[in-house]
């Protein structure tokens, strides 16, 4: 271990335990995106906080000439589960990375920024800082991840959500149920009609949903109902008829009961990842170096598939976005978050740190080759 991170192991350590033991969600990361940029600014990073125009948005640079890279900071949790998506390590690993590069870019001829990227869990939050010049002028946009298995070139599929609402009329469950009309029925119809479009989805495309709303009272005819609809696909054109048997569905439920249904995009698209191949060869060279072994795409990999706003970057900057391995556990799920704080994930973290500072090296000065 260089002793660069030497001296940053309990820092970082203690970062990613103390963000997981306050997680936060989407939008708001107040307290998360403070104590990075604190972290940051202690460690000689030039700390802008807000940063464009987004409150828990921030942005840390080092360096004033040479390539530009983008060190994504991801900080928000999960609602109910905390950080079972591993978001601590993620921030840890970035602002690792950026305490050990800021002293060398003067130095090395580069610039660096750790973007800290509010919102990925569903509110696109870099598509937002994407669309406000965030990543303007950068050679390359890195993220380090946990996950079950170690990658160089992980695998992310387009994605867009949707909340369906439908709206009947209350009555009376007992003496006046013909009078009512039940959103409840319509929103269980719809969801059974999503179920029956599985079978026609093409290799890598998915639909799922969950009923968060559906009535208050079982003597009461519910008259509100909601369904939340995610849909992934391969391509983001391959959303497009997701959307429509979104739409099919919907209409289904609502004929059927006489409801009445509006049909709301939530959030930005988020677009599949495209990995740069230069960073993915960089990104496996220092895995292995790590004593990691990133595993090699296979032809399964679409239809386990998550999605990331990473993806949108991805098709404007070149981007790499690794995963490291911290248990044979999986994501969103409450043992995941428990790893996160494992030894297991503390290497994560620390692994990531090396690891995104020596990638940055390599874009900073590609003959050198990124040594600490």
């Amino acid at each position: 271990m260089s002793s660069g991170l030497r001296d940053l192991r309990a820092p970082l350590i203690a970062l990613s335990h103390a963000l997981h033991r306050h997680p936060e969600t989407a939008w708001r990361e107040h307290a998360s995106s403070t104590r990075l940029a604190h972290f940051l600014a202690d460690r000689g990073l030039r700390v802008e906080h807000p940063a464009h125009g987004l409150p828990t948005a921030f942005r840390a640079t080092a360096g004033d000439t040479g390539p530009l890279v983008v060190l994504c900071c991801e900080y928000d949790a999960l609602p109910g589960l905390g950080h079972a998506c591993g978001h601590n390590v993620v921030a840890a690993a970035a602002a690792g990375a950026g305490a050990l590069l800021a002293p060398l870019a003067r130095r090395r001829g580069g610039r660096v920024v750790v973007l800290g990227t509010p919102a990925e869990e569903g509110g696109g939050g870099k598509v937002e800082l994407l669309r406000r010049g965030a990543f303007a002028g950068a050679a390359a946009a890195l993220l380090a991840h946990p996950g079950r298995e170690d990658r160089a070139r992980a695998v992310f599929r387009a994605a867009a959500a949707y909340r369906v609402v439908f709206r009947g009329r209350a009555a009376h469950a007992a003496m006046a149920a013909a009078s009512g009309r039940n959103a409840l029925d319509a929103a269980v119809l719809a969801y059974e009609a999503l179920g029956a479009a599985r079978s026609r989805l093409a290799h890598g495309d998915l639909l799922t949903a969950v009923l968060p709303r559906g009535g208050v009272a079982p003597n009461v005819v519910p008259d509100l109902a909601e369904l939340r609809v995610m849909t992934r696909s391969a391509t983001t054109a391959g959303l497009d008829p997701l959307a429509s048997a979104v739409d099919r569905a919907a209409r289904a439920g609502a004929v059927a009961t006489g409801c009445s249904v509006t049909v709301t995009p939530e959030g930005p698209r988020y677009r599949e990842l495209r990995t740069d191949p230069a960073l993915a060869t960089y990104a496996a060279r220092h895995l292995r170096a790590l004593g990691r072994r990133p595993r090699a795409p296979g032809p399964d990999d679409l239809t386990v598939a998550g999605s990331t706003d990473l993806g949108n970057v991805s098709h404007v900057v070149p981007t790499a976005h690794p995963k490291l391995s911290i248990g044979d556990v999986s994501p969103h799920s409450r043992a995941f978050a428990r790893a996160a704080v494992s030894p297991a994930g503390d290497r994560g973290a620390l692994d990531g740190a090396r690891l995104l500072a020596r990638v940055a090296l390599d874009v900073w000065a590609p003959s050198r080759g990124g040594h600490l």
